[in-house]
Parts: structure tokens; sequence; C-alpha cells
């Protein structure tokens, strides 16, 4: 079975997601903001507190993916609605080696393997038994936009409270998502947890719809300081 063109798209897109998340300056304080907790950290210079706003809050700790490489983001999505349309349920593993350096490979449960790898404006596809070079179109058309689009679609970000998630003390946010990528309108709730000693995103959780019609469930788990190596396939 072979993966239709339009879900390589979107797998392509979550996979430049976290990259451009790094450069969500939109994300900042503003109407809707709230937070439960006025602290600040009095440990580190990396230690994290929630300030009175919180979708400042979380826009700093995504960008904070900026200086974290080597990093890994796992995420397991099971998929819902139209079967012809929907996404099948797998699993994806992308491993940043640093900011130009990323290699994502997705496996589904019907049989679906996707891999690619992106090293600076390089981009390598492994499709049909062989690796074949292009271009990224969704990394050339996205940057700074595509970041913007994505920011926007988080909207009333809240603080809920602390919580330990993967044995890690960490403070969760909660948003809605609401607005349109890549002509579709995609709404849904999200979850994201901040590591209390570093700052940085240890756990999200969603739940998403897009254009009415099919949607699903994503939980992504980072993992950092991690051995992590990418390199030109051979071709």
């Amino acid at each position: 079975m072979r993966l239709n063109s339009k879900w390589k798209k979107v797998l392509l897109a979550l996979a430049v997601i976290p990259l451009s998340a790094c450069n969500l300056s939109q994300l900042k304080g503003g109407p809707g903001s709230s937070s439960k907790s006025s602290s600040k950290s009095s440990g580190s210079s990396s230690a994290f507190s929630p300030s009175n706003d919180a979708r400042r809050d979380l826009g700093d700790g995504l960008r904070k993916l900026n200086t974290a490489y080597p990093y890994r983001l796992t995420e397991t999505v099971s998929a819902s609605g139209n079967s012809r349309m929907a996404m099948p349920d797998g699993t994806r593993v992308v491993e940043f080696a640093a900011a130009d350096r990323v290699h994502m490979k997705s496996t589904s449960k019907i049989g679906v393997d996707v891999e690619a790898i992106t090293i600076g404006d390089r981009h390598y596809w492994y499709s049909g038994g062989k690796w074949t070079e292009g271009s990224l179109d969704l990394a050339s058309n996205g940057g700074a936009d595509f970041a913007k689009k994505v920011a926007e679609m988080l909207k009333d970000v809240k603080y809920v409270g602390p919580e330990t998630v993967n044995g890690i003390d960490c403070h969760l946010y909660s948003c809605t998502i609401d607005g349109s990528m890549g002509g579709q309108n995609w709404t849904g709730t999200a979850k994201v947890w901040i590591g209390a000693a570093d700052g940085l995103p240890h756990q999200s959780d969603s739940d998403f719809k897009v254009a009415n019609s099919f949607g699903g469930k994503s939980h992504i788990v980072y993992e950092y300081n991690v051995n992590i190596k990418v390199e030109p396939p051979a071709m």
C-alpha cells in the first residue's frame, strides 16, 4: 500500500511544525491569556515558574526548542472519521540533530512507512524502496509565515497547574486549536507540559478535527540530551 500525496504533505507538515515552533514570535502575551500563578523562578536561569501571562509562557517554552538540540520527539497518532480520508494510525519519530539536520520516520498500523531526511536546503525522501533527493516545499514556503500560521491557530492559552509527567515535574498548559492550514480548517484542543527544571516541552496531547470530516488524537513525548546523528542517505 502506498501513502497518497495528501498525507505525505501532512506528515511533512507535522515534521516541520516542531521546528517552526522555535520561531513562534506571535505566541506572546495578549487578550485571552491567563494564569493561576504569578511566581517567578528563584532557582537557576534554566528553571521555570509560571508568570501571569500563560500565552507568553507557552511561547517561551516552544521557542526554547531552538537551543535544545539534540532532541527527539515521538508521536503516537490515532485517527478517526472518514476511512478514505483519515491518516492511518501510527507512530512518528523526529530526531533533531541541529536546526537544519532533521530525520523523520513514520510507521503505520496498515504497513505504510514514510521516511525523510532534511539537511540544510537538501531533502531526501524514501519511497518505493529507494531514496530520492528533492526540495521540501513546505519548508521553503513555511519559514516565518508557517510558524506564524501555527501560532495563530493556538487560542485561549491557560495555565492549568503543576503536574508530574513521565517522572518529570512540569507545569501544564491548555489551549484550543482553531484556524486554517493547508486549505482546510483545523479545530480542537491541546495540552502542553513544560518542564519546571528546564522550561522545555516534555509532552503534548491534542485532539483535532479537520474540515469537520476527519480528525484524531496526537500524543507527543520529547527526549533531550540524546545521541543523534543525521547524515545523508546512501543513494
